[in-house]
């Protein structure tokens, strides 16, 4: 990940390379959600929303920051969303 981009939005920092096989994960840090079972909340959440996008290519982290504490599944997903047309993964 050293040679990857990074890019920034509300709710997460996102590090990646373009790569053939698509493999995606959701970091929530104990600085964001103090109880181990909100911050399996957070990552099924960003697990579940990334479903949804048709993504055929590319490696990435999805580290959670403390605002997405409070967010929807809604926000989330659109979050996401950002993210990958930004990082013309979609």
């Amino acid at each position: 990940m050293k040679k990857g981009d990074t890019l920034s939005s509300p709710l997460f920092v996102f590090r990646y390379l373009k790569q053939e096989n698509p493999q995606y994960a959701f970091i929530a840090p104990k600085s964001v959600a103090k109880q181990a079972s909100d911050r399996n909340k957070l990552r099924r959440q960003g697990y579940n929303a990334l479903k949804s996008f048709n993504i055929k290519h590319g490696i990435g982290l999805f580290f959670y920051k403390k605002p997405a504490k409070n967010a929807t599944f809604t926000e989330i997903k659109a979050d996401i969303q950002l993210i990958l047309t930004k990082s013309k993964l979609l």
